[in-house]
């Protein structure tokens, strides 16, 4: 269940509670334009909820007298799954959400457990502050502005269209539609500073095509064979998939990835220390073998 069906959800609550409420009120009570009020107005009622609106001074949006939801209409399964999709929500302090799911609840006359619990937060952090930001940029449409760092380091400014939140190999990302470079664009949680939600109101949705193509923006990346010590199991079985994993005739693990090659990779490989052993290619054998003889020359006198 998306954000649009539980917005859907409660304007149809609103407006069995009150004869009628104009389009500006929803649209302020949501965060939302009143132009999606009335998209959601419409596709209320291509689903048959008999909504109607009048014009004038009196005017406003409301229900056909009488009118009431036939829970019926919703298997048991269907309704688990609107209050499960809800606690998900929960989950990431959509606090906007409770209202709808009480109510829900009442409707149903039913009460889900509890099953999720999601923290954003890094051991020894407060990232909370930082997605609670990114989250309600996303869900209220708002223009976001922060600073950037590349993987090469070099700071930018960026205004964006927030998207999507994506989680993907242990890293967060955003997805959004950047001012500057006029093109969808993923931006790692962990390198944006600085951030400021802004007032300015966007419409542009994510589409599936944006997503797939950025998903695919590095291209294959580097077959790599390492070894890696018996006594790194922890991490062995912590950061890579059991079927790139393979145990060798001296208890050590021989791992099979296919991985985009940069400057993350090769700290990432050093991390294990005298505990790993690039196999293949060569040319990240000798990349590595560099870098350590580099780091010999910094520890002498």
């Amino acid at each position: 269940m998306n954000i649009k069906l539980a917005r859907l959800f409660e304007i149809v609550q609103i407006l069995l509670t009150e004869k009628k409420v104009t389009a500006e009120k929803l649209a302020c009570h949501f965060e939302v334009s009143k132009r999606t009020i009335y998209r959601d107005i419409e596709t209320l009622t291509l689903a048959q909820i008999p909504v109607y609106s009048e014009k004038g001074r009196y005017g406003g949006i409301g229900l056909i007298k009488n009118f009431t939801i036939d829970k019926s209409f919703l298997s048991q399964n269907e309704q688990n799954e609107i209050l499960f999709a809800l606690q998900s929500l929960n989950a990431v302090q959509y606090s906007k959400n409770n209202i709808t799911l009480t109510k829900l609840n009442s409707i149903f006359n039913r009460k889900a457990d509890d099953w999720i619990e999601v923290d954003f937060s890094r051991y020894g952090e407060n990232d909370s502050i930082l997605f609670e930001k990114i989250k309600n940029s996303i869900l209220e449409k708002k223009v976001i502005k922060f600073l950037y760092f590349n993987t090469k380091g070099k700071k930018s400014k960026r205004t964006v269209e927030p998207l999507k939140l994506w989680f993907k190999e242990k890293a967060w990302y955003l997805f959004a539609y950047c001012r500057k470079k006029k093109d969808i664009r993923q931006f790692k949680i962990a390198r944006i500073k600085n951030l400021e939600l802004t007032c300015e109101h966007f419409e542009r949705e994510l589409k599936k095509e944006d997503l797939k193509n950025q998903n695919n923006v590095n291209g294959k990346g580097t077959k790599i064979v390492i070894e890696v010590d018996k006594s790194q199991a922890y991490r062995v079985y912590d950061e890579f998939f059991e079927e790139n994993i393979a145990k060798k005739e001296n208890g050590n693990f021989e791992i099979t990835i296919e991985i985009f090659e940069n400057e993350w990779l090769y700290g990432y490989l050093l991390s294990f220390g005298e505990h790993l052993k690039v196999l293949k290619p060569a040319r990240i054998r000798e990349i590595l073998a560099k870098k350590v003889e580099k780091m010999r020359e910094n520890y002498k006198n």
